[in-house]
């Protein structure tokens, strides 16, 4: 009678043991395909956009010299003067030569352009020295160009002297310096030298411009013995 309780018992066991089974099994089985449906959904990767590139921005040069040859043939030196240049690398770009660029898409007509520039009587003389400063400012002696740019650019600050003292004084002192630097850039500038004295009296041997003029003059002289 033991020996069948026992049995019994043992049967049970199995029973219950095998009914656990069974219900982890179905438990691991439902869930695997949300773990499935999960770990593909991470998966998904984003759409790279792609982003359009802009048009190509018009050659503002080449508008610059078509507008400037329009002008000069239709001899409107007033708008001339308002299209020329205002810095020197532009100036440079459209009149000038550059190494590895070439001449300039406005060289060959430098010296008429030059002059009609400075020689426009429908604007002010104030208004051709602002623009010839800016121009001056950062620039270097070259030839051709460059050097009638200067040459015409001396005059006018020499006849006009008041008004381009009182042009860069309004300037930082390191632009104003930039421009006298630019005036009398050149290989041979110990030629200069009267020039030079010149303009330093007009403008007043104690002014600021005078001491900027003398200091950039002699930096003039160092910078070109040294070539």
């Amino acid at each position: 009678m033991l020996n069948l309780l026992l049995e019994i018992e043992y049967a049970i066991r199995r029973i219950s043991n095998l009914v656990l089974f069974l219900s982890l099994f179905m438990a691991v089985s439902c869930s695997s395909p949300e773990l499935e449906i999960k770990s593909n959904a991470q998966v998904v990767k984003t759409p790279v956009v792609q982003v359009s590139r802009t048009p190509e921005v018009k050659d503002s040069l080449e508008q610059a010299a078509i507008r400037l040859t329009e002008l000069y043939d239709n001899k409107n030196c007033k708008e001339f003067v308002n299209t020329f240049p205002t810095t020197f690398r532009e100036f440079n770009e459209l009149y000038g030569y550059e190494d590895g660029k070439g001449e300039g898409k406005l060289s060959l007509k430098c010296e008429e352009h030059i002059s009609y520039f400075f020689n426009c009587s429908e604007v002010s003389d104030h208004e051709k020295l602002n623009k010839v400063i800016r121009i001056g400012i950062d620039g270097k002696w070259d030839a051709d160009a460059i050097a009638i740019f200067q040459i015409s650019a001396f005059k006018l600050v020499e006849e006009n002297i008041n008004e381009a003292k009182e042009i860069l004084d309004h300037l930082p002192d390191e632009k104003a310096a930039s421009f006298w630097y630019f005036l009398f850039d050149g290989p041979h500038p110990n030629k200069e030298q009267n020039a030079v004295d010149s303009l330093s009296n007009l403008l007043g041997k104690k002014s600021k411009q005078s001491k900027l003029l003398s200091e950039q003059f002699k930096k003039i002289q160092i910078d070109w013995k040294e070539h």
